[in-house]
C-alpha cells in the first residue's frame, strides 16, 4: 500500500498547482494542499496520543488517504488503502486507533483500519470483500457505540438507522438494534449527531428528529422533533455545542437555504433562533457543520468552501473567517457552476494543533490554518450594525450603533484593501453614506472599526 515515491510527485505537482491557484480567503491560511485522487468526500482526523501525532483522513473515488501533518509544513500522505469496486463518496470516524469507512455508492462498502503502525503503514483489519457486508451512508462514533445512517445489512436488507456496540473487540462490532424495529414511519436516517446516546437523527423530509438509546434494554426510545420552521428542506446535518444548548443543522435540498442556528435547551421544545445565509445567491448550499466547544461553527458550504462562525450568542451569529475551496465558482465569482454539489464536502477542526482539514470534492484535501479566526475578540456582542443595500452597486448606508471616530474600509476576497474613509459619527439614527469605488462583482469584507471595536459585515457587489 504504500507509494511514497509516487505521492512525493503528487505532492510537487500539488504544490505547483496551488502555487497558480488563488484560493480566496479571510483569517484562513492554507498550510498544505493534496490532491492524489479525481473526486474527494468524507474526511475526519485522528491524533495518535501514544506517538504524538496528528493525521488527516481523506476519503476519496479510489480510496481513503492518510495524510501525516504532524509537521504542518512537512505534511505528506503516509499510506492508503485503494479499493476495488471503486466509490464515489465514503464517510469515516474513528474509535481509538482505529477507523471506521462507509459508502452507499456500490457494493459491499464497511471498512475498518487499524491506524496503529502509523506513520509507517495502516493495517487493513476488514475489507468490502473479506468482513462483514453492509453498507450505509454516514457513520457516528459515540462512546463505544457505532451509529450507522441509511444502512444495508449483509442479508441485503434497508434500514433508516443501525447502532452497533465496539466492546468488546472494536474490530468486530456487533448489532445492538435497528431504528426502525422501534420506529419503523422514519423511513431516512441520512445523518446523526450523537451525544450521550442522545440522537439528533437528520431524517431527510422528515426534519430533525430525535431519539435516545436505551443500553439496558437495546432499543430507541423518541424524545421530540422540529419539523415545522422556516426554510425546511431536507434536513441533511447537524452539530451540537459542547454545552448541549445549540445545535447547528442544515438542509441541502432545494439550494439556496440558510443554515439554521436552534436552541435545544430544552430539548422538548427545540426553537430556530436564528439562520445563516452568508451569500444572497441560489446557488449557495450548505453541506455539513462542525462546532468548536460553545463557540465556533465551521461550516462546509459546497462551492464556497470552509466558513467559519462566531455562534456564541446563537441569535446573532457572526462570520470570523473562511477559505474558499472552490474558486470555480460560487459568490467569489457571483456565478455558481451547473452542477450545485460541486464544492466542499466537509472540514475537520478537531485537531489539538488547530488545523483545520478540508476536502473539496474537485480540488482535493487542504490542510488549514485558521488562528486568526478561531480567537477573534474584536467582534463586540453590543455593536449593531445594518447594511443597506446588499448587495450593492454604487453606494452602501450604515447603520451602526459605533459612534465618534471610524475607520471604514473594505476588503476583497484575496485580503487586500480596496476603500478606506474615516468619519466621525454621532447619530446612530443617521445612516453613513458611503460611495464606492468602481468594483468588480463578488464578496467584500467591510470593516467598522472604532478605537477598541471593530465591527465586520460582508458585503456583495453586483452591478
Amino acid at each position: 500500500m504504500r507509494t511514497k515515491f509516487l505521492f512525493s510527485i503528487s505532492v510537487l505537482v500539488v504544490s505547483y498547482l496551488s502555487a497558480q491557484t488563488t484560493y480566496p480567503s479571510w483569517r484562513v491560511q492554507l498550510v498544505a494542499h493534496f490532491k492524489p485522487d479525481t473526486y474527494f468526500s468524507g474526511c475526519w482526523g485522528w491524533y495518535d496520543p501514544v506517538k504524538n501525532r496528528e493525521y488527516a483522513i481523506s476519503g476519496a473515488h479510489k480510496g481513503t488517504y492518510f495524510v501525516d501533518i504532524t509537521n504542518p509544513n512537512s505534511s505528506y500522505i503516509a499510506d492508503s488503502v485503494i479499493d476495488i469496486p471503486i466509490n464515489t463518496w465514503r464517510e469515516i470516524k474513528t474509535y481509538k486507533n482505529y477507523c471506521y469507512i462507509i459508502s452507499d455508492d456500490y457494493g459491499p462498502s464497511f471498512q475498518i483500519v487499524d491506524l496503529s503502525p502509523l506513520p509507517d503503514s495502516v493495517r487493513v483489519v476488514i475489507s468490502p470483500d473479506t468482513g462483514i457486508l453492509f453498507k450505509g451512508h454516514t457513520l457516528w462514533v459515540d462512546g463505544h457505540y457505532l451509529y450507522v445512517g441509511g444502512p444495508r445489512d449483509k442479508y441485503g436488507y434497508y434500514h433508516s438507522m443501525g447502532v452497533f456496540n465496539l466492546l468488546p473487540n472494536p474490530e468486530k462490532p456487533q448489532l445492538v438494534r435497528w431504528l426502525d424495529d422501534d420506529f419503523p414511519n422514519i423511513g431516512y436516517v441520512h445523518d446523526m449527531f450523537v451525544k450521550h446516546d442522545t440522537i439528533f437523527a437528520s431524517c431527510a423530509n422528515q426534519g430533525l428528529q430525535v431519539f435516545k438509546l436505551d443500553t439496558i434494554q437495546n432499543k430507541f426510545t423518541y424524545i421530540s422533533s422540529l419539523t415545522y420552521y422556516l426554510e425546511a428542506g431536507y434536513n441533511h446535518s447537524s452539530a451540537l455545542t459542547e454545552n448541549s444548548k445549540t445545535l447547528v443543522f442544515m438542509d441541502e435540498v432545494p439550494s439556496g437555504l440558510s443554515i439554521k442556528v436552534a436552541d435545544v435547551s430544552d430539548i422538548n421544545n427545540m426553537q430556530v433562533v436564528s439562520y445563516i445565509k452568508p451569500y444572497n445567491y441560489g446557488g449557495f448550499i450548505a453541506h455539513n457543520p462542525f462546532i468548536l466547544g460553545n463557540k465556533y461553527l465551521v461550516a462546509s458550504c459546497y462551492q464556497d468552501g470552509t466558513l467559519i462562525y462566531d455562534i456564541s450568542n446563537p441569535s446573532n451569529p457572526v462570520m470570523t473567517g473562511y477559505f474558499d475551496t472552490y474558486p470555480q465558482g460560487g459568490a467569489n465569482l457571483g456565478v455558481y457552476s451547473s452542477n450545485t454539489y460541486d464544492g466542499n464536502w466537509g472540514s475537520y477542526p478537531f485537531f489539538p494543533s488547530g488545523l483545520i482539514l478540508s476536502n473539496d470534492m474537485a480540488n482535493g484535501i487542504f490542510i488549514l490554518r485558521a488562528d486568526t479566526a478561531l480567537s477573534v475578540n474584536e467582534i463586540s456582542e453590543n455593536v449593531n450594525t445594518v447594511i443597506f443595500p446588499n448587495p450593492a452597486k454604487e453606494k452602501l448606508q450604515i447603520f451602526t450603533s459605533l459612534k465618534n471616530h471610524l475607520e471604514i474600509s473594505i476588503q476583497d476576497i484575496s485580503g487586500k484593501k480596496v476603500f478606506e474613509s474615516f468619519v466621525f459619527h454621532n447619530d446612530i439614527n443617521i445612516p453613513i453614506e458611503v460611495h464606492l469605488p468602481s468594483l468588480k462583482d463578488g464578496m467584500y469584507v467591510l470593516t467598522i472599526a472604532s478605537d477598541q471595536v471593530k465591527s465586520i459585515k460582508k458585503i456583495i457587489i453586483q452591478n
